[in-house]
């Protein structure tokens, strides 16, 4: 008779006395390996029933892990039927360890097997800072995906230079901020005089203070500021400003040396000026003004003084019949001298 201690049963064998004794079939039993019978099976039939114990080796099974990609995981050997402890979960960048396929048993099966972890691809964001630039919309999506560069932002009066740290191609295994670089931009001022005095331009950086630049001038005018007006700081544009300007009144005064009086003119720089009546002065003949009058007003008022020639008059004797006597011709306002007086036959000159 055959105890298989748990294995597949085995047939009796019942046979006579000395007759040659054939092994059965080994049984089988999960998990271990026949090591034969005990007491050892006889070669011929022995003169007594008995019972034969199957001998059992227990076996041992391996499970191999297959990572995916992830950290290595070592394989486990044991035997058959004892506890299965899980090992540590791998890792995966950019992944969550969800178990392994098939599902690790709790005690060691009758056969080697590879478990392959299962993972859950991660999702992380990329947010921005645009420092103080127009909001960017932060990017959320799987891990390794194809990252497309946001729109740049902009941010007046500066250039956007790309982010710091420089933006992944593809999705990294964290979530991060990435900052917005800025190149501060230059503008330029620029200053039309409109006829006056040249201005430099001014270039500096935008938001910087600007300086207003020395008053231009302009012959005959006030300058009275720029269009549009000039602003505190560098804008975030290249403008032209435009003088203004007010015209200048000037004054000519005439000194007419001693002759009539000849009124003032006033009026604005560049207008027509039209000569005044001319002055009289006893004895004289006018010859125009010193310096000489000018056909539109000048740039600053002055005083022009009358010049004068002396006139000539001549003194003539009618001697009523006595001797001549020359004229006399000087200028006005010479003495005179008298002339020899005349005689007349039969007179006294009186």
């Amino acid at each position: 008779t055959f105890d298989s201690d748990g294995g597949t049963s085995v047939t009796a064998i019942t046979q006579n006395y000395g007759t040659t004794v054939t092994a059965p079939t080994a049984p089988a039993k999960e998990g271990y390996t026949f090591n034969g019978w005990s007491p050892a099976l006889p070669l011929t039939m022995p003169a007594a029933s008995g019972t034969y114990t199957a001998q059992w080796t227990i076996n041992q099974y391996t499970i191999t892990f297959d990572t995916d990609g992830g950290s290595a995981v070592s394989a486990i050997t044991q035997n058959y039927g004892t506890a299965v402890t899980a090992p540590a979960a791998p890792t995966k960048e950019g992944y969550t360890f969800n178990g392994w396929s098939p599902a690790l048993p709790p005690t060691m099966p009758a056969a080697s097997n590879t478990h392959t972890a299962q993972w859950t691809i991660n999702q992380y964001t990329i947010t921005f800072d645009s420092a103080g630039g127009s909001a960017v919309t932060a990017i959320t999506q799987n891990y390794g995906t194809t990252v497309t560069a946001p729109t740049a932002p902009t941010k007046e009066g500066y250039t956007f230079n790309g982010w710091s740290p420089a933006l992944p191609l593809t999705m990294p295994a964290a979530s991060g901020t990435y900052t917005a670089q800025w190149t501060i931009n230059q503008y330029t001022i620029t200053f039309d005089t409109d006829g006056g005095s040249s201005v430099a331009a001014i270039t500096q950086n935008y938001g910087t203070a600007v300086t207003a630049p020395a008053a231009p001038t302009k012959e005959g005018y006030t300058f009275n500021g720029w269009s549009p007006a000039l602003p505190p700081t560098m804008p975030a544009a290249s403008n032209t400003h435009t003088a203004q300007w007010t015209i200048n009144s000037y004054t000519l005064t005439f000194d007419s040396d001693g002759g009539t009086s000849v009124t003032a003119i006033t009026q604005n720089y560049g207008t027509t000026v039209t000569a005044p009546t001319a002055p009289t002065k006893e004895g004289y003949t006018f010859n125009g003004w010193s310096p000489a009058l000018p056909l539109t007003m000048p740039a600053a008022s002055g005083t022009y003084t009358a010049q004068w020639t002396i006139n000539q008059y001549t003194i003539t004797f009618d001697t009523d019949g006595g001797s001549a006597v020359s004229a006399i011709t000087q200028n006005y306002g010479t003495a005179v001298t008298a002339p020899a007086a005349p005689t007349k036959e039969g007179y006294t000159f009186n």
